[in-house]
């Protein structure tokens, strides 16, 4: 065979990509080392070396916790808090169900409707026994006792006997004592009877999400509160906010102006009246990214002024949202 009539034949193939930062083993083990110790990392080059992009190719590969983020009113503050995957949106709507207890038909129920008329009812013959014995003594000494919108006053003729004035201001001042007593009593009521229905609930969700005890003691005490006194809530301002549920924990903000890396505060207006809840929060850059990476180009944070807060983001470990000022 003549070495002329020998073909050869290599197959195709595919060269397999590099793996990042291929010879740049110095950057490598830099980032090894911010990550190993919780820090940050900070790329320096000419353009044009791919460094953004090498740099989420080998962010892809790792793996990051899928904690959620989610924010907890309390009062006029609110605190955050990171739960396990799939824990936050529980939460949420574990108070959602217990928020959904607290209606008026709790308080229509018969029980507590006859308990309530037994109390008032028997305050109220105790009142009528103070306006009788006032009334008869006054009629003795030929006065009336009238009961009107400016309150007790007894009419006749000629000036009211100091005995007798003394008599109806003793009578007024007891009226009014029997009366906060009733209003106390159905106070007390109206919260021992809401709190048949919600504590059970509330030490539930204790049992179930003990980190956020403080928070649950909070609304149910405020639920109780508002029970009690007869005052209406605005639920959706005692309502937690998830702000981060699963995702990608790589995030890469290309214009990280200060609203974007921290979010800010919406407004809604109501009778004429401008008013926001962590419903409004609207989450940053900083939260999306929460137990994973966030990605800046330094000169973009420098530019678009969000370098000083940034700054001080990361010396306190606090992402404080924006309020900017409404327009009315």
């Amino acid at each position: 065979m003549r070495v002329s009539a020998l073909a050869w034949f290599t197959p195709p193939t595919e060269p397999e990509p590099a793996p990042p930062f291929f010879g740049q083993e110095r950057a490598l083990k830099a980032l090894e080392a911010a990550f190993r110790q919780g820090g940050h990392g900070y790329l320096v080059g000419p353009s044009g070396l791919g460094k953004r992009k090498r740099l989420l190719a080998y962010l892809q590969d790792r793996p990051f916790p899928k904690e959620e983020l989610v924010y907890l009113p309390l009062g006029e503050e609110a605190f955050p808090l990171l739960l396990p995957e799939g824990q936050g949106r529980a939460l949420v709507e574990g108070v959602e169900a217990l928020l959904a207890e607290f209606t008026p038909a709790l308080f229509r129920e018969k029980g507590f409707l006859y308990a309530k008329s037994l109390v008032e009812a028997r305050h109220e013959r105790e009142a009528e026994a103070l306006l009788k014995a006032l009334a008869e003594e006054a009629e003795g000494l030929g006065f009336t006792l009238l009961e009107g919108e400016e309150g007790l006053q007894l009419s006749g003729k000629g000036p009211l006997p100091p005995e007798l004035s003394a008599k109806l201001e003793e009578t007024v001042l007891a009226y009014l004592d029997v009366r906060q007593r009733a209003q106390a009593e159905v106070a007390a009521l109206r919260r021992g009877f809401a709190e048949r229905f919600l504590l059970p609930k509330a030490e539930e969700l204790k049992r179930r999400f003990p980190q956020a005890g403080r928070y649950l003691d909070w609304i149910t005490e405020t639920l109780l509160r508002a029970a009690a006194l007869e005052e209406a809530l605005k639920l959706e301002k005692l309502l937690p906010r998830l702000l981060v549920e699963g995702g990608d924990r790589v995030v890469y903000e290309p214009n990280p102006t200060p609203e974007r890396l921290f979010g800010h505060l919406e407004y809604e207006a109501r009778d004429g009246v401008l008013s926001t809840h962590l419903g409004l929060l609207r989450p940053g850059a900083l939260h999306r990214a929460t137990g994973g990476v966030l990605v800046l180009e330094a000169h973009r944070v420098l530019e678009l002024g969000s370098y000083p807060l940034l700054k001080r983001a990361l010396a306190t470990g606090e992402v404080e949202p924006l309020s900017p000022r409404p327009e009315v």
